[in-house]
């Protein structure tokens, strides 16, 4: 931690020394107003009652949340914070503290931040410390420090029954260097995280937890050429030691263990691996086509991103096209992913994806939108030959179709609108072994008409819904209407809405049940800064059979917002 801390330091200074001048004019700072505070605070109180056996939520819940912004002479302050009594099974509430004060092209970072400097390296990872961000001009700097993953301690009752997964305390510190504008760019970032093996004091040796460190060095272009191409790509690289504790060792051979070896040594359990995706577009106007290619090998990790979909390689191609002065707009795209990158697994996974979109607006009150997809998924020979395997091998192929269309009727006091949509997807599997388990195909049909009465407030709306649902030889059909009301009185200081739904369920032509769902709203705002809402929600299954049970739910949310 403190190599690279130090590194991160003496960066920081170099860049503040030879960064151009771009200061603010202090001289006008008398002219800012002293202090302005603004934003919103909430609280809202949730009750729930159900019969069924294992309710869903806990008879009562709270929240209290806000975004206050505070701004000192021109120096703007924006925090917000979230607690809750959601997690008080740990005895403690959820809580998340953060704010990022900005003053011209400085910014800070304080507390809980989130990030997203690149796909592959800091990608929206939660970060608990401190950062700044300096934008003077074309330049970009950045830097953030702190924890990423509290330490999380081996728990169990009495009875042995664990009831807490121990975690590594995780913390890291990513740097960002960047020139350029929105449309052409460069920008370089290095992120690099550690688990705190002195965090934990036991921990069970099921769990093979072991303290973890990661290095990942990315870098991504964005250039505009000609006005009319636009090219971007990122290239990532990623050391991943999976156990600090084992020999250290220089057999890795990667760019980055010989480069930053001063910021993280290699280790037996260190491994490399490569992820890279880009693009070329052009566009004009009445065409324009994309090329995009991603390759990530397997096991790719990052400790400044969520997730990652690993050892894939995916090449999609996604044409445009407008017509009759843009009323008509044409597009797909025609993509294929392969994984196995490393020819080290039984079998080879092949996706294809074919996706068409049409939408026509003939006239300003219509407009007609469809959609068609085919997606197919199937296995080629890896390891062993396809053949050997027939009896688990996949072969799929999954079909969508959308229609939409809308109708809008506009008078001085009165507006309409009349919307139709039809959705089908259907799925074909060639595995006859299989076919019967994943074989499906759905049809949903939705109606719709709105009408709202301007001079009063009044809006009224009508819906019916069809869905049907075909799995092997058990089909399952759910039908019915929804209706809704709203009003505003008092010069839109109150609003009352409410709903009303029934759908009966068939299976094989046979009825097991009806749903009714009933809710109504409420909203006060008694002056300018405060406002009230009511929410009352009544579900009510009613089953026909004992496999089809009857159950119901009752819901009641209390909010209060003051915005300030």
């Amino acid at each position: 931690m403190r190599k690279y801390s130090c590194l991160i330091f003496s960066v920081v200074l170099l860049i503040l020394h030879f960064t151009p001048s771009h200061s603010q004019d202090l001289t006008t700072i008398s002219k800012q107003e002293p202090i302005k505070i603004n934003g919103s605070v909430n609280v809202r109180l949730q009750f729930y009652d159900s019969d069924k056996t294992n309710p869903s939520r806990s008879p009562f819940m709270w929240y209290l949340q806000g975004s206050p912004v505070v701004t000192l002479y021109g120096i703007v302050l924006p925090f917000s914070f979230r607690v809750s009594e959601q997690q008080r099974d740990f005895r403690q509430p959820f809580n998340q503290f953060g704010v990022s004060p900005y003053y011209k092209w400085v910014k800070l970072h304080l507390g809980y931040r989130s990030h997203t400097w690149s796909t592959y390296s800091l990608a929206g990872h939660s970060i608990s410390g401190a950062g700044v961000e300096l934008t003077p001009g074309k330049f970009q700097f950045g830097v953030v420090t702190g924890r990423l993953l509290k330490p999380v301690k081996y728990l169990d009752n009495p009875e042995h029954i664990q009831v807490q997964t121990p975690a590594y305390k995780r913390t890291g510190t990513a740097l960002r260097l960047g020139y350029g504008t929105d449309r052409n760019n460069i920008s370089f970032v290095v992120l690099k995280a550690a688990d705190d093996q002195e965090s934990l004091n036991e921990i069970p040796l099921e769990y093979q937890l072991t303290p973890d460190e990661n290095m990942v060095v990315s870098f991504i272009s964005k250039q505009t050429i000609a006005e009319k191409f636009l090219l971007e790509l990122e290239v990532a690289q990623s050391l991943y030691t999976k156990d600090i504790r084992t020999p250290l060792s220089d057999s890795t051979g990667a760019f980055l263990s010989k480069a930053f070896s001063f910021l993280m040594e290699s280790h037996e359990s260190t491994t490399s691996s490569n992820a890279f995706k880009g693009s070329l577009g052009y566009r004009s106007d009445m065409f324009s086509l994309a090329m995009r290619y991603e390759r990530v090998e397997p096991d790719f990790r990052s400790m400044g991103a969520y997730y990652f979909a690993t050892d894939l390689s995916n090449i999609t191609i996604e044409p445009s096209l407008k017509l009759l002065k843009n009323r008509l707009n044409l597009g797909g795209s025609v993509g294929i992913q392969t994984d196995n990158l490393k020819n080290d697994k039984n079998l080879r996974t092949k996706r294809t994806i074919t996706s068409a979109r049409l939408s026509y607006v003939p006239f300003p009150q219509y407009n007609i939108s469809a959609f068609y997809s085919n997606y197919g998924l199937a296995q080629e020979s890896g390891l062993l030959a396809i053949d050997t395997l027939r009896n688990s091998e996949v072969a799929q192929a999954t079909l969508q179709f959308g229609l939409t269309q809308s109708l809008n009727l506009t008078g001085e006091k009165m507006t309409h609108n009349l919307m139709a949509s039809f959705n089908a997807q259907q799925l074909n599997d060639r595995n006859e072994n299989t076919a019967q388990y994943s074989e499906f195909s759905t049809n949903i049909l939705s109606v719709s008409y709105f009408a709202s009465y301007m001079p009063t407030g009044t809006n009224a709306s009508l819906t019916w819904l069809y869905t049907d649902f075909v799995q092997d030889t058990l089909r399952t059909v759910v039908a019915g209407p929804s209706i809704g009301a709203g009003n505003s009185f008092f010069k839109n200081r109150l609003t009352a809405g409410i709903s009303f739904s029934s759908m009966k369920n068939k299976v094989q032509d046979k009825e097991t049940g009806t749903i009714n769902t009933f809710s109504l709203q409420l909203g006060y705002k008694p002056g300018k800064n405060h406002r009230f809402a009511l929410r009352l929600y009544h579900h009510k299954n009613t089953g026909k059979s004992t496999v089809y049970s009857s159950y119901y739910e009752n819901k009641f949310d209390i909010d209060y917002t003051y915005s300030f």
